[in-house]
């Protein structure tokens, strides 16, 4: 009976097996990616309406180094994600990667693979300084947080008493800002400094805490479950091109210094905390 079983199950046939990212690229000469169009500078939409900025760049280092692995043109199609929709997008792989702003999670990790990550920086709320100048002084003011994101968590855990109001994107949520429909926006610090460094309330806001973030983040790649090749893959693309960043050197520093540096969009200076960071989480791939 036991004999008479095992023989059974050898005559399955083979599961189908899922076709792969990079056998798709190859077998269609697409690569479909996606990224945000709400924040600056990693990604937003430019005065042509063209997708640009550090994540972007990123995107378009994995394009070319997918060129040169097949030899021939590829063409990338990029889409624009919100907080939202992201994570759906990869897991059912109507796009192969997101590169955005998104941090990690273990619950996102139910759905979807990352990348090693590419930026850290840390969770503030931006207010005016009329409104408060002390993270205390927030009890029962109304912050914006975009729909998906992970800051609603992290201001329950370290703000409780704010009241969290949910906003579609950031542009929308620092229009509602301006227009004094809440008294705060949350985010990643850097991209709260760069929606606010042309508006005529630059002057006015004070992102708190003052001194330090409310929780640190790391920023990586959304990729499709299960799918090895391709998580090494870009892992490769990105550990190459951060190959000396805790020297201030390489291809990153260069992407960094084109949109972070005295020039760029914003200025703001690679923290050598972070650097080492982000060296110490490739290390294993050298």
């Amino acid at each position: 009976m036991a004999m008479a079983a095992t023989l059974a199950l050898l005559a399955l046939p083979d599961p189908v097996r899922a076709e792969e990212v990079l056998e798709r690229i190859a077998r269609t000469g697409v690569f479909s990616a996606g990224t945000r169009a709400d924040a600056l500078p990693f990604a937003y939409r430019d005065g042509k309406g063209r997708l640009v900025g550090f994540s972007v760049d990123l995107l378009e280092q994995i394009h070319q180094r997918l060129e040169q692995r097949f030899g021939r043109p590829i063409d990338m199609q990029l889409r624009a994600v919100t907080a939202s929709n992201r994570i759906e997008w990869v897991a059912s792989h109507a796009i192969d990667i997101e590169c955005g702003i998104t941090t990690p999670t273990w619950k996102r990790e139910e759905a979807v693979d990352f990348s090693i990550p590419f930026f850290g920086n840390g969770t503030r709320i931006m207010t005016l300084r009329s409104t408060a100048t002390q993270l205390n002084e927030l009890r029962g003011k109304r912050i914006g947080v975009a729909a998906g994101a992970t800051t609603a968590n992290i201001l329950g855990q370290h703000a409780p008493d704010v009241i969290l109001v949910e906003v579609p994107d950031m542009d929308t949520g620092f229009r509602m800002f301006e227009q004094g429909e809440i008294d705060g926006l949350a985010n990643v610090g850097v991209v709260l400094r760069a929606q606010v460094e042309t508006s005529p309330l630059k002057s006015k806001v004070v992102l708190l805490p003052r001194t330090e973030e409310l929780s640190y983040e790391s920023m990586v790649c959304i990729l499709p479950q299960n799918d090895s090749a391709w998580r090494a893959f870009v892992n490769s693309v990105l550990a190459d091109l951060l190959n000396g960043v805790d020297q201030y050197r390489g291809a990153y520093i260069e992407i960094y210094d084109r949109w972070f540096g005295p020039r760029g969009v914003i200025y703001f200076p690679l923290d050598y905390k972070v650097a080492q960071r982000l060296a110490a989480a490739m290390i294993w791939l050298k």
